[in-house]
């Protein structure tokens, strides 16, 4: 197939452009050639290119830019998100979107929630992506949208790297410090390779909003302990710390149930067996 993929030099996207290179025929326009916020480019790129597949990777995700800049954040996690919408729309291609747990940021129930619970989110990234979510769908029917968890990678990877859950223990480790996580927070995280591989199934998806990534049961202090175990750091509670005022007026729960894409035969494990299955058999590049 024809697949074009936005942000392709992004954590995700430049994942995705590797591990499908050989499989389909690809388009991974830089942002000078396509830039989502502007909708006569969008509706000219897609015409003269005629992609079978858009999945719009694209995104400012840094939460913190976000919350300073919510202007530019609108116009590129929402704006660009619906005009890629109607383009595919308009030529036939079926557009898979990267949308977030954040949305659930703010809501207060507890528990793993699914994608008809109530998001209530609090920062500007998960109220763009909310809304990102809503007007897509609104505009093309047939787009799906996958809320992703944090995701993480080997903090020996040779790509592009996030400040992941394993790259932030790694470095606290490597320089004596210490690290503070809060147990009044649960939210799952999931190997970027794990999305990578499960994406092509959300190809044949009906159009909507789907939980995709690992399910987790722990709080974050608790996560932290038990990941930095399995990476065999050295005593992890001498420098990993408990934070019990973080988020106390209301637990922060961003953990999904992903029963939906279980249906559709799409898997993801609990985030403490991906890590550990992760690293086991880490995916090299």
């Amino acid at each position: 197939m024809k697949i074009l993929i936005t942000g392709s030099s992004g954590f995700l996207g430049s994942r995705l452009a590797y591990f499908l290179k050989d499989k389909h025929e690809l388009l991974l326009p830089s942002h000078d050639e396509l830039n989502v916020s502007r909708e006569e480019a969008v509706l000219a790129y897609v015409e003269e290119n005629q992609p079978e597949i858009v999945i719009h990777c694209a995104a400012l995700s840094n939460t913190w830019y976000c919350e300073q800049y919510p202007e530019e954040s609108h116009k590129v996690n929402v704006q660009g998100t619906v005009k890629l919408a109607k383009a595919c729309k308009m030529v036939g291609a079926k557009l898979i979107f990267m949308s977030s747990d954040q949305v659930f940021n703010g809501t207060p129930q507890l528990g793993p929630l699914k994608e008809w619970d109530v998001c209530q989110p609090v920062n500007v990234y998960g109220q763009h992506k909310l809304e990102a979510e809503q007007r897509a769908l609104m505009n093309n029917p047939q787009a799906v949208g996958l809320r992703l968890t944090w995701m993480y990678d080997m903090p020996d990877s040779s790509m592009k790297l996030n400040p992941n859950i394993l790259v932030n223990l790694k470095k606290t480790f490597d320089e004596a410090t210490i690290i503070k996580a809060a147990t009044h927070e649960y939210r799952g995280v999931t190997y970027v390779w794990d999305v990578v591989r499960n994406l092509e199934k959300s190809f044949s998806l009906p159009g909507g909003i789907y939980n995709f990534g690992c399910g987790n049961t722990l709080n974050t202090y608790e996560l932290f302990l038990k990941s930095a175990e399995l990476m065999k750091l050295k005593e992890p509670s001498s420098w990993i710390f408990p934070d019990e005022e973080k988020f106390s007026e209301q637990s922060r729960n961003l953990t999904m149930d992903c029963s939906l894409i279980e249906e559709r035969g799409i898997h993801f494990t609990d985030s403490i067996e991906g890590i550990e299955n992760a690293l086991l058999r880490p995916f090299r590049t």
